[in-house]
């Protein structure tokens, strides 16, 4: 496996006097897929947003290609980037929520160009770009209509469109078919495993165990802000050894 284009080290996150983070340690292979398993509660959300410094953690840190995300070292310190500089960091790591998140009042292809043109990229070349990644997620049809004229399936199409309209290095995922119909997540979990197949880097935090088997290179599992198991989805999903993880599988499988 090649060498991490995420190595995340000793993160911890607390809300209050919660715990929602504890001391997780992850290592995620340039051009592999990680899933990230876990009941609710258990921290997976915050893991994610914490990978693009959306939560700043209390302790720890993550590496993305050998930078520090939010932090700059100082000897043997590490010391908070500018605003600034941390959406510089993050422009390279596209995100994906539960919620679409999109423009309502703007086009797909709209939505999909905006990062780019906050980026400065020239609107011709964007627009290009744009109809390109449109087509790419199977919605050349749509550019020209808005969030409300499409389906649940459709808007979240659009806003993978639109993470990987930077082109990121790292895409995450946060639940992306939660919010959909049983009908629609096909549609979707079939961009990203095209995605997969093209080496993109993608931690996913899903509770679908089917893309987790297909996909996946690791399966990590978490548990009240722990990660308690972690391996080859074979490993983890047939055989997982913590009895938590056990117990959570044998529920939603």
């Amino acid at each position: 496996m090649s060498e991490p284009l995420v190595r995340v080290r000793g993160l911890s996150k607390r809300f209050g006097h919660h715990t929602v983070l504890d001391g997780i340690d992850l290592d995620v292979a340039r051009g592999s897929v990680a899933v990230v398993l876990g009941p609710s509660g258990s921290g997976k959300s915050t893991l994610l947003r914490t990978v693009n410094h959306l939560e700043k953690p209390d302790a720890g840190f993550v590496e993305v290609n050998g930078e520090i995300i939010g932090y700059r070292r100082d000897g043997t310190r590490l010391r908070e980037l500018s605003d600034r500089a941390i959406t510089r960091q993050r422009s390279r790591i596209g995100m994906v929520f539960q919620q679409f998140n999109l423009f309502p009042h703007k086009t797909a292809l709209e939505n999909v160009l905006e990062g780019q043109l906050a980026a400065g990229v020239r609107r011709g070349p964007a627009e290009a770009r744009g109809r390109e990644l449109l087509d790419r997620v199977g919605l050349a049809d749509k550019e020209r209509s808005y969030p409300r004229q499409m389906s649940g399936g459709q808007q979240q199409r659009v806003a993978i469109a639109r993470a990987l309209a930077v082109e990121p290095e790292l895409m995450l995922f946060d639940e992306p078919t939660s919010a959909l119909d049983p009908e629609m997540v096909g549609e979707v979990l079939g961009v990203m495993k095209d995605l997969a197949r093209t080496g993109m880097t993608m931690i996913v935090v899903t509770h679908e165990i089917g893309f987790a088997r297909e996909v996946a290179d690791q399966v990590v599992f978490l548990d009240e802000g722990r990660l308690v198991e972690a391996g080859t989805p074979d490993a983890v999903l047939t055989e997982p050894t913590h009895e938590r993880a056990r117990a959570f599988l044998s529920a939603v499988l």
